[in-house]
């Protein structure tokens, strides 16, 4: 077997371990600390977005610990990183105490998930990239799927949630080792080709015919000016953003939204829980079809979900409509946020792909940073979440029709190497 589909498996583990844990486990602990210390909620939607805003302003320092040590190194440092900071969550009384330790979870989640997943998953494949990335991103799908639900559970039968801050530091460090264990950079470091092309399973006429996708896929690999100077670039980081901005503000205030609404604690969770198992679907159902459409069109579709599934949400006053909202949020959450790295790799190649994904990161967590604080100021002040709800359905309908008009980028003059 192809040894990128193992180092596949092995990064869906680390994904799973990581983002499932932490990042998911921290929206499951912030009704428990505003309600244990009484904080406000844009107190807790500032320590959200503190959270947030660090995953992604670290985009250069992750593509820096990346070109200097590896992929294999950032993704262990991320573990050791955001153990440090789980850890101090379990002894955190005080909001200067969270805001402190909050970028912890944030630089460490980033030095471990998104950005050396995806550029490994762009060295190891092209011919198989779309569903090699869906695959990967559908386990912090599942993390959210199974780890909600489940931490919901620990907390309600044992009424202590800092409990969860330790399975969460136990888990990057599980994933720190497995990295460790598992992690090469590039099919090169071990004598092997992209796709496994020289691998005893394939023939002699699969080496030698060149391989043409059915989607664009540029032939040359962009540096990072020229590609931020594009139209494409922008427009894609832009309906990115809007589909990562609606997973922040369910994953900042879904519980708390639920909780007002009159859903116990378990309902509660298992409806978020539910989002992150269609979120699941939706990137495999992208990974299946992407190598064969293009995936812009399942990114206007995801989008389009978001806006129906925020419609639900505004309407829902019983669990079956909140169950309705999010199977629907889930499936368009997973086809929007799982096409943004394929399209990103097919539009500028994979040699960079690490720097123009922190450019990204840090466009859509900045923009993304902003929406816990602000939906807990909107709260505070109207006791209704409505207001933001509204706000997010126009940006993700200008959104769709944006990213239908996305066309590759014509490079006129081929970049320098380096």
């Amino acid at each position: 077997m192809y040894y990128g589909w193992k180092l596949l498996g092995a990064l869906g583990i680390i994904y799973f371990l990581s983002i499932g844990t932490v990042f998911y486990g921290l929206a499951v602990t912030l009704p428990e600390m505003t309600a244990t210390f009484g904080w406000a909620r844009s107190e807790v939607g500032l320590g959200f977005s503190l959270a947030t805003l660090s995953m992604g302003l670290s985009g250069p320092l992750i593509a820096w610990v990346i070109a200097k040590h590896g992929v294999r190194f950032s993704i262990m440092l991320g573990g050791f990183v955001a153990a440090i900071g789980a850890i101090n969550m379990f002894f955190t009384d005080s909001l200067l105490q969270f805001y402190i330790t909050a970028p912890l979870l944030g630089i460490g989640i980033g030095l471990q998930t998104i950005i050396p997943g995806t550029q490994l998953v762009s060295n190891w494949f092209k011919r198989r990239r779309a569903i090699a990335i869906a695959l990967f991103m559908a386990s912090g799908g599942l993390g959210r799927a199974i780890i909600t639900p489940l931490f919901a559970w620990v907390i309600e039968t044992t009424g202590d949630w800092r409990l969860v801050w330790l399975i969460m530091a136990v888990g990057t460090l599980l994933a720190s080792f497995l990295a460790f264990l598992m992690v090469r950079n590039k099919p090169e470091d071990m004598g092997l080709m992209v796709d496994g092309l020289d691998d005893s399973n394939a023939s002699e006429d699969e080496n030698s015919i060149p391989y043409r996708s059915k989607v664009f896929q540029t032939d040359v690999d962009w540096a990072v000016k020229p590609a931020i100077k594009t139209r494409s670039f922008w427009m894609l980081v832009g309906c990115s953003a809007t589909a990562v901005m609606g997973g922040t503000l369910i994953n900042s205030q879904g519980l708390l939204h639920l909780g007002d609404i009159g859903l116990d604690k378990i309902t509660a969770a298992s409806a978020i829980g539910l989002i992150g198992f269609l979120s699941t679907g939706g990137r495999l159902i992208s990974g299946l079809f992407g190598d064969y459409l293009e995936p812009k069109y399942m990114m206007g579709l995801g989008l389009l979900m978001l806006v129906v599934g925020m419609v639900l949400l505004t309407q829902a006053t019983t669990p079956i409509l909140v169950y309705t909202f999010a199977c629907v949020f889930g499936l368009g959450n997973g086809l929007a946020v799982v096409t943004t790295p394929t399209i990103m790799a097919n539009y500028f190649g994979s040699q960079h792909y690490a720097s123009l994904y922190a450019v990204r990161g840090l466009v859509t967590t900045i923009l993304s940073a902003t929406v816990p604080v602000t939906a807990g100021y909107v709260f505070d002040r109207l006791h209704s979440y409505n207001l933001i709800f509204v706000g997010y359905i126009g940006l993700a309908g200008f959104a769709m029709i944006l990213v239908m008009l996305l066309k590759p980028p014509v490079l006129k003059n081929k970049p320098a190497e380096g």
